[in-house]
């Protein structure tokens, strides 16, 4: 009972802190195992919240128990309303992120009106700066993505369209979008297309977005679920539009320069690569870019981080992956030039050309890799070689 009145005391604090201030945007929890003086335990500051460590849990269990009693229509709680409900949900989250069922009850008062897609998506950045790889949050925000993007088809075209699971499939034509993601590519800008959506919020909202995962990238290693998050972004309220994909592989270069041990940011850039191979003529074509090219400067960039910080594993891994893109570039060029049904001595002539291009970019790359700029005087990052070398002969033969 005594935790019951200490609880109610701390979520009122809490709800207090958040009036006070709604700008809140970091939090964390404060090393003091114990009561030191008769005053809240909660600081506010700055923007920024400190709750002391003896109550997280006081918090919580009273927050929780409320919740699942509500749920349960378990007395004495047989009625909160939603303003309660979204007070309970943010004490219970800000110390569990991966609570399913706060998430569930705040997805259910987004469907009522009671708490809007922004506000929400607002609570969830904050989250994610004490919880960065918390799976439950960034599921929650794709879903609140769908419902945002559904409510702006459902607008743009006056008619009524179903969010949930049916948003899912639901795609925002972007080339209905002027998007300047990355300010040193001058891309077209497409004038007279039609208003689909309110460019300005949509656009506000999606770079807030890539902020997010930025940022939870930034204060966790290795977080895969930040850009796997990123990555689904890209497809889904995007399309992964090459203005967007370019200027994604332009930012975040330096990202992966200052984290070099970190493989899931240069899995985020060989995602962009990717797609930018898969609209390599469109690339050429509307944006006078050759993807070769931009392989190869991926190819300079690798060189120059394994030259500058040598023996690290995540570097040779993605200058394999950045290498056989360019061979796959050689390959797909020989297939578009080389007629197949076609014997003439031109066309063979074509072939061996092609052929003596691949084989030279095979023995450069040898050569790259034995110089001993390359490979350095550390022990560890000429087994990394030699290992990257075993692997392009074994790559050869296939």
């Amino acid at each position: 009972m005594a935790n019951d009145s200490r609880g109610c005391r701390l979520l009122s604090d809490l709800n207090s802190a958040f009036r006070r201030d709604p700008e809140i945007d970091e939090y964390d929890f404060l090393p003091v195992p114990e009561p030191k003086h008769n005053r809240s335990p909660l600081v506010l500051q700055e923007h920024k919240l400190g709750i002391e460590s003896w109550s997280v849990k006081i918090l919580f269990q009273y927050a929780y128990n409320q919740l699942i009693s509500w749920r349960n229509n378990s007395p004495p709680t047989k009625f909160l309303d939603p303003t309660e409900l979204c007070s309970l949900t943010r004490a219970i989250l800000l110390v569990n992120a991966d609570c399913s069922t706060a998430w569930n009850t705040r997805k259910e008062l987004v469907d009522n009106g009671d708490l809007s897609v922004t506000e929400d998506l607002k609570f969830g950045g904050l989250v994610l700066k004490k919880h960065p790889k918390s799976p439950e949050t960034f599921s929650h925000r794709k879903w609140l993505l769908h419902r945002f993007i559904d409510n702006c088809l459902a607008s743009s075209i006056g008619s009524n369209t179903s969010s949930g699971s049916n948003a899912c499939d639901r795609f925002v034509n972007m080339e209905a979008i002027d998007l300047n993601m990355d300010a040193s590519f001058n891309g077209p800008n497409f004038d007279n297309a039609p208003d689909l959506i309110n460019q300005p919020d949509y656009n506000e909202l999606m770079r807030k977005e890539m902020n997010v995962c930025k940022n939870a990238a930034d204060n966790h290693p290795c977080n895969y679920n930040a850009w796997s998050h990123r990555i689904w972004v890209l497809q889904h309220c995007f399309n992964c539009s090459l203005q967007v994909v370019y200027g994604e592989l332009h930012s975040t270069e330096g990202w992966v320069t200052k984290h070099i041990s970190d493989h899931s940011g240069f899995h985020y850039r060989q995602f962009l690569l990717k797609c930018l191979s898969q609209q390599a003529e469109k690339l050429s074509e509307q944006f006078l870019l050759n993807y070769r090219n931009i392989v190869q400067k991926e190819m300079y960039l690798i060189t120059d981080l394994i030259k500058s910080y040598p023996g690290h594993e995540a570097l040779w891994y993605h200058r394999r992956y950045v290498f056989q893109s360019l061979c796959e570039s050689c390959d797909k060029i020989a297939m578009e030039t080389i007629q197949p049904c076609e014997k003439s001595q031109e066309n063979q002539q074509k072939k061996t050309k092609l052929e003596n291009e691949r084989q030279v970019l095979l023995m450069k790359e040898v050569d790259s890799v034995s110089n001993g700029d390359l490979t350095g005087r550390e022990k560890y990052n000429q087994q990394l070689a030699q290992k990257y070398l075993d692997w392009i002969q074994k790559y050869c033969r296939r």
